[in-house]
């Protein structure tokens, strides 16, 4: 072929065109909202992905104890309680039957006292709890019964510092949102009381505010309360005193306050802290990222569900894994309402 002939050719082939994109606004509605729903599905990950982060481990470290231990643990199974009172322990039945022997001898009923059909069992929780104390280390126990097997964890607390001139005792243990199994905080009578406590007017305060409410008077019992810390120099050293209003015990700290967590300890913190307080603080923006990580797990899961939905090809395989959930779930709930009632 000639470059004149050539050039003919190529001269009559039609230009190649782009067909144009479709503006948003010219696409149908259905199509419009799915593309918005991917688009937020999207971006509410990637701003929550450390909130996601943070829950997915330290419900991983909630579930395992000794991971991260912020203290020595270490595991004991059968062969450590073999040889031991332990290794042929009374069953909850046995122990129910001879409880119920001593309840006819005491009370003597006309009628004995009989069990009726149905098994003892462990209820409230599964396992027993012991500290064990040596002279220089504490130790906290954990026995399942039915797998014979439990968990030692070291507590020993840390060398005591300087205890401050102005000490007037030692400081309890903090509570965590109520009083719990460790009761009430106790009064120290060789604590500071003070005239004007907020103490004596939360107690003197709480039945109006009660009977306000519709609510009936009672006897009130101040159960925790947080501590009031301040710096005070004393013997030319600047001290960080600790009082608590119900114990009055004045304790401190040497220099400004400060605490040691573990990172343990910071992350399990960090998941177990809710509620908005009464002031905008960091806990308060904190409190609205546990909120919306909350509301954003809904919507990842009604989004998934419509994004699934869109691809024709799987929806079949789909329907198929959705039963197995809804199934699974519902057996998981059911059997959990079960152990948790006992």
């Amino acid at each position: 072929m000639t470059p004149l002939s050539l050039q003919e050719s190529t001269s009559t082939t039609p230009p190649t065109t782009k067909t144009p994109r479709p503006t948003p606004a010219s696409q149908p509605l259905s199509r419009r909202v799915m593309h918005l729903v991917r688009r937020t599905h999207l971006y509410v990950g990637l701003f929550l992905f450390p909130w996601a982060i943070l829950y997915g481990i330290t419900g991983f470290l909630f579930n395992h104890p000794t991971f991260l231990a912020d203290a020595p643990t270490t595991h004991f199974g059968r062969a450590d309680v073999a040889g031991t009172p332990l290794a042929d322990a009374p069953t909850p039945q046995q122990q129910a039957s001879a409880v119920l022997a001593k309840l006819n001898d005491q009370k003597k009923p006309a009628t004995p006292f009989t069990m009726v059909n149905g098994e003892a069992y462990y209820g409230t929780r599964e396992t027993f709890v012991a500290t064990v104390k040596t002279d220089a280390r504490t130790f906290f126990v954990v026995y399942d019964p039915k797998t014979a097997s439990g968990t030692i964890r070291e507590t020993t607390p840390k060398q005591a510092e300087e205890a401050p001139p102005f000490a007037t005792g030692t400081a309890e243990a903090p509570r965590q949102r109520g009083m719990g199994m460790m009761g009430p905080m106790k009064h120290n009578h060789s604590g500071i009381t003070i005239e004007d406590s907020i103490v004596h007017r939360l107690k003197a305060a709480v039945p109006t505010i009660m009977e306000r409410k519709g609510f009936p008077r009672g006897e009130v019992t101040v159960t925790t309360a947080p501590d009031i810390k301040f710096p005070v120099e004393a013997g030319g050293q600047v001290w960080t005193a600790i009082y608590n209003p119900i114990t009055t015990t004045v304790t401190g700290r040497p220099g400004t306050d400060s605490t040691d967590l573990s990172l343990r300890t910071f992350l399990l913190r960090m998941h177990l802290t809710r509620g908005y307080p009464g002031e905008v603080t960091t806990k308060w923006f904190w409190a609205i990222g546990v909120d919306a990580i909350a509301l954003v797990l809904c919507y990842w899961g009604v989004s998934g569900l419509l994004m699934w939905w869109q691809i024709k090809a799987t929806r079949t395989a789909g329907l198929v894994v959705l039963a197995l959930s809804a199934v699974t779930a519902t057996a998981l709930g059911i059997g959990m309402y079960g152990v948790l009632a006992l």
